[in-house]
């Protein structure tokens, strides 16, 4: 069953090739979902978190849940929202700098998964070759 929001934008800004069969790829980005990491940006200390959704129907997205990765439960194309929290880590306390969002589309392509990465909007923050990033560095 394809998992598709109707309203995925026409252009993407970037689009590449996973090579992990599909499932594998699923559950490589479910596992996304919460996680935190700490880089170090020039002087600054930035904490970036990331939430990631699945689009439940054609309309809205929902939390990814253990039956949505059992193998055979999506096939063919899947959408994501993937939302991107920087903050900056200041005496003060913390300082939003970044919140963008991201939408991610997987194709099956048998032995490997093409992505195309849109964001939302077209602000200051990350970019589509960030989100690459973020996704080819996540751990196993």
């Amino acid at each position: 069953m394809r998992r598709i929001y109707y309203r995925f934008p026409q252009r993407v800004d970037l689009s590449f090739a996973m090579g992990m069969p599909f499932n594998e790829t699923l559950r490589y980005i479910a596992h996304l979902d919460n996680e935190e990491s700490t880089k170090t940006t020039g002087k600054e200390l930035v904490k970036v978190k990331t939430r990631v959704e699945i689009a439940l129907d054609r309309a809205t997205f929902g939390d990814i849940t253990p039956d949505v990765l059992r193998p055979g439960a999506i096939t063919e194309a899947v959408d994501f929202r993937v939302s991107v929290l920087a903050l900056a880590l200041r005496g003060g306390g913390k300082v939003p700098i970044a919140n963008d969002i991201f939408y991610l589309r997987l194709s099956d392509q048998v032995s490997r998964t093409d992505i195309d990465i849109a964001k939302e909007g077209r602000g200051e923050g990350l970019d589509a070759l960030d989100m690459k990033n973020i996704l080819l560095g996540a751990p196993k």
